[in-house]
C-alpha cells in the first residue's frame, strides 16, 4: 500500500465514531480553514472564521498516531491521524480544561505537531470532545505567534467594534513577457469603500499604501477599492462579501493593473510579482465590482 504522508491537498470533515472505514479523498480540494492555505492571516481574522471554535496556547506532550485507510483519486492508500494530548498553558476562545485532545491528519491535512514542543492552536471541537486541527487553520509554533499573542491577550481590554484594513498598490509598468517583477506605488488617496447591510464607509488610501476603518458593527460587509484599471484583490475570494467579528478583523489587499481592461480581473497569484517604487503617478478612477 502507499504511504501518503502529511500533505496540503483536502479539506474532509472528520467521521468521530468510523475511524476504520475508507475515506473517499480527491486531490482538488483544500484543507479546513485560511484560503489560500499558507496566507498569513492575522489573528483578528483567523479567530473568528467559522471552522475555529477553541483557541488555546500549550505543549505537545504525548503523541499517539494511527493509520487511516483513504481511497485517493479511486487508488486505495494509508495516511496518518495524530492523536495528541495538549497541556493548556493559556486559553483564548472555548476551552476551559486544562488538558485536551488534539487530532489532526486522516485527510492529508494534519498538521506535523512534535512531542515536547509549544504552540498556539486554532481548532474545531468535535462532538467527540476531541479538537480537529488542519494545517491551514492558523495553528502555528509558539515562537511564531508573537503577533497573534499580543492581539489574543489583549482582547478583554480591546475596544468594541470590527476593523477593516489593507493596502492598495498600483504597477507602474506594463507586464513584461521575460519578467514576473513589476514595480508599483501607493494608491494615495483614492477610496475604499465599506458597505454594509445598513450602512455604507468610506476611508481613504495613505501615502504608505495603507487604509484602516475601526468601531465598526460587527458584521457582514462588502469592500471595494476606486481605481482605473484591472484591479485585483488577495485573497481573491474576497471580491465576495466578508463577515467581521466584533473585535475581529478582514484584511484587503489591492493591486491595480492601469495597464490592464478592468473586466480581466484575476488573482495576484497570477500576477507578476511586484516591488514598491514611490508615490508619483496619476490618480484614477473606477470601480472593483
Amino acid at each position: 500500500m502507499l504511504r501518503i504522508l502529511l500533505g496540503l491537498t483536502l479539506a474532509l470533515t472528520l467521521n468521530d465514531t468510523c475511524r476504520s472505514q475508507e475515506t473517499v479523498i480527491t486531490r482538488d480540494h483544500s484543507c479546513e480553514g485560511e484560503s489560500p492555505c499558507g496566507w498569513d492571516v492575522p489573528a483578528c481574522e483567523s479567530a473568528w472564521r467559522p471552522s475555529i471554535s477553541v483557541v488555546f496556547l500549550g505543549r505537545a506532550a504525548e503523541i499517539r498516531k494511527e493509520d487511516v485507510p483513504i481511497l485517493l483519486d479511486n487508488e486505495k492508500a494509508l495516511t496518518e491521524r495524530l492523536f495528541v494530548k495538549f497541556e493548556v498553558e493559556e486559553s483564548f476562545i472555548g476551552l476551559i480544561e486544562k488538558e485536551v485532545t488534539v487530532t489532526s491528519g486522516g485527510d492529508l491535512c494534519g498538521f506535523p505537531f512534535s512531542k515536547g514542543h509549544e504552540y498556539l492552536l486554532y481548532g474545531r471541537r468535535l462532538k467527540s470532545g476531541e479538537i480537529y486541527v488542519s494545517i491551514c487553520s492558523g495553528t502555528k509554533w509558539k515562537k511564531d505567534a508573537g503577533e497573534d499573542l499580543k492581539y489574543l491577550r489583549g482582547l478583554p481590554n480591546a475596544p468594541p467594534g470590527a476593523t477593516i484594513f489593507g493596502t492598495a498598490f498600483r504597477f507602474t509598468e506594463p507586464e513584461q513577457l521575460y519578467s514576473k517583477v513589476r514595480l508599483e506605488a501607493p494608491e494615495v488617496g483614492d477610496r475604499v469603500t465599506i458597505q454594509g447591510t445598513t450602512q455604507r464607509y468610506e476611508v481613504l488610501v495613505d501615502d504608505s499604501g495603507n487604509f484602516n476603518i475601526s468601531g465598526l458593527p460587527p458584521g457582514r460587509y462588502q469592500v471595494s477599492l476606486t481605481a482605473k484599471g484591472r484591479i485585483s484583490t488577495f485573497p481573491h475570494v474576497k471580491f465576495a462579501p466578508v463577515d467581521v467579528a466584533e473585535k475581529g478583523c478582514a484584511r484587503f489587499n489591492f493591486t491595480v493593473d492601469p495597464f490592464g481592461s478592468p473586466e480581466e480581473q484575476k488573482s495576484p497569484n497570477d500576477a507578476p510579482h511586484a516591488l514598491e517604487k514611490g508615490k508619483d503617478g496619476e490618480k484614477s478612477s473606477g470601480s472593483a465590482w
